[in-house]
């Protein structure tokens, strides 16, 4: 099995943080219709296109109550969608965790992790795990400060999280 992107992993899901959303700020599920608004979403991200169906519904596990958004004056500014994966079976998985280039710095991004995170604790599961581009430096700084770790999958990962790791530590100095 080739890993390509990094992975994490986030244990103890009974020692969530609380989830308290801001005013004007409100998290709903998907519905149908919302499938442009998330590929804008996911567009502006990521600077290139996914379809919703592709990724999301023939992705594994979809149902729509797993697709989480955020939405802030009456625009939907972040989502992820949390399911199980079949590659970690019995445990939670985030795909696609996405913030509205426009919104980032106001904590969207820790907001909608941790809905997604309360949500697959709801659904019985122990522990979660998602997977990153190593440039996303940003993201795995808020990953690891939710308590997700870094897993070893691959030969060249402990030298790719090793830099990843001092990118990080050097962006504080």
């Amino acid at each position: 099995m080739t890993y390509k992107q990094l992975h994490m992993r986030r244990t103890n899901m009974d020692q969530l943080p609380p989830l308290a959303l801001p005013a004007g700020v409100a998290l709903h599920t998907h519905e149908d219709g919302l499938e442009a608004a998330w590929e804008k979403l996911i567009e502006d991200v990521f600077e290139m296109h996914f379809s919703f169906n592709d990724c999301i519904v023939n992705g594994g596990g979809y149902k729509p109550e797993y697709v989480l958004y955020l939405k802030k004056d009456g625009e939907e500014i972040a989502t992820t969608t949390a399911v199980e994966k079949d590659t970690f079976p019995g445990e939670g998985w985030l795909r696609m965790v996405g913030v509205s280039p426009k919104s980032r710095g106001l904590g969207a991004g820790k907001l909608i992790v941790l809905a997604a995170l309360h949500s697959l604790a709801a659904r019985g599961y122990k522990s979660t795990v998602l997977s990153t581009d190593d440039a996303r430096i940003p993201a795995i700084k808020l990953y690891l400060s939710l308590g997700f770790e870094p897993i070893i999958f691959d030969d060249d990962h402990k030298a790719r999280w090793e830099k990843v790791m001092e990118t990080i530590k050097n962006a504080r100095k």
